[in-house]
């Protein structure tokens, strides 16, 4: 504990809020300085206050926290208000917020994989003259029972680890992988459509199973370590989209695939899971190089 009285630097309360970690007979001034020090130092700071001499430090704080009981300068200027009052309630606060950012980390790689392959897929199709090849009902099939319906319930899964990754650049790099192997599958069939003397329609239904078989890998990826949940999840997200695809295959204008389709359908997917896993061994190690230089 230190007496922060006996403080008048600027450069003594930065070291001593490296130092300490009680302090006593803080000055609003200082209270603020001391919120600033602790975010130069890459800390997320919390203020909890409950009167006006906490306004700088509150409104300067990273979260500011306020009771129910303080004075209507804390409460309005707060981002967080406590309506008991009580402070025990904060570590599960924190954990319920860690929780959301984990899973909303997690699951929105699997949304992102569609967002990227579908602008590739435009791109390739705009320099090359192509239709897009899927339908509106068919990627609708896709977000339903790969997408929604795992993501919906795993965001629920308890999470309460440190958040240390930056949201958007942790979601592209568990997203591009998956996306970047449905473009190279893509470019594979289309030139190999021709010598594999596969037809317009069971090229579709190829793809398509390709594409759903690649998200399904971005799930599996986004469940690991499996749990119960996340095992059931993946298991009938599987045999659901499938058995959809055999029922109304007709309504997502898709033929049944022939056995040669499906030879071809299982040789893409290898491709494209080693595609996936030497592009996240790359992406991993180009991440780890760039930490090490940023001295992190």
């Amino acid at each position: 504990m230190i007496d922060m009285s006996r403080l008048t630097q600027e450069q003594e309360i930065e070291r001593a809020a490296q130092e300490y970690a009680v302090f006593g007979r803080v000055t609003p001034p200082q209270k603020k300085q001391l919120v600033s020090a602790l975010q130069k130092n890459g800390h997320t700071v919390a203020m909890t206050g409950d009167g006006v001499n906490d306004l700088l430090a509150l409104r300067e704080a990273d979260c500011s926290i306020a009771v129910a009981e303080g004075s209507d300068a804390a409460r309005q200027i707060a981002q967080v208000v406590l309506l008991d009052s009580d402070f025990s309630v904060l570590p599960m606060v924190l954990r319920q917020g860690r929780r959301v950012v984990n899973n909303i980390t997690r699951v929105a790689g699997v949304f992102f994989v569609k967002t990227l392959y579908s602008i590739m897929l435009s791109l390739v199709c705009l320099v090359l003259n192509l239709p897009f090849p899927l339908i509106p009902i068919q990627i609708t099939l896709i977000d339903l029972i790969i997408e929604g319906y795992p993501a919906f319930f795993m965001s629920f899964e308890p999470d309460d680890a440190k958040v240390t990754k930056r949201f958007l650049p942790s979601v592209l790099r568990r997203a591009m992988p998956n996306a970047l192997s449905i473009l190279v599958c893509f470019l594979v069939l289309l030139l190999g459509r021709g010598p594999l003397a596969i037809s317009a329609e069971q090229g579709n239904v190829l793809f398509y199973l390709l594409v759903a078989t690649v998200g399904m890998q971005a799930v599996f990826k986004a469940s690991w370590p499996f749990n119960r949940l996340c095992i059931f999840l993946c298991i009938t997200m599987t045999a659901g989209f499938y058995l959809a695809v055999f029922i109304f295959h007709t309504l997502l204008q898709v033929a049944l695939p022939q056995p040669l389709t499906l030879g071809v359908w299982a040789g893409l997917t290898l491709l494209s899971l080693g595609t996936e896993r030497c592009l996240t061994a790359l992406i991993r190690t180009w991440h780890s190089g760039k930490q090490k230089k940023a001295g992190l």
